[in-house]
């Protein structure tokens, strides 16, 4: 299984875009892991406008935490990232520069 954390900033990425995104990065994760991935999981943190800055200027950046099966190769890691990154980039229109996409093993505590 795949969950997502996605944080997004009030105004930048509309609640029609997150059904597409959810179902891009759903083939993302059929792709690299297989269809025993399962259903993607996915919660959506909306940051109010006006709390969330970057350079002290309003922040339009989005942070997509995933958790991915155990034991996933360094190649296939970056793999996934990057197909996230690119996919979110696509269909919201944002730069590269305002979406951080991070994934660690399911099983890590920390």
């Amino acid at each position: 299984m795949v969950s997502l954390e996605c944080f997004v900033q009030e105004g930048c990425v509309p609640a029609g875009l997150r059904v597409r995104l959810e179902s891009a990065i759903q083939e993302t994760c059929f792709a690299q892991f297989g269809r025993g991935a399962g259903k993607l999981a996915t919660q959506w943190t909306v940051i109010a406008r006006g709390c969330g800055f970057r350079g002290g200027k309003p922040s339009t950046t989005s942070l997509v935490r995933a958790r991915i099966p155990d034991g996933c190769g360094r190649e296939t890691r970056a793999a996934f990232l990057r197909s996230v990154g690119d996919r979110w980039c696509q269909i919201t229109r944002a730069r590269p520069d305002e979406v951080i996409v991070s994934a660690r093993d399911w099983s890590w505590e920390g």
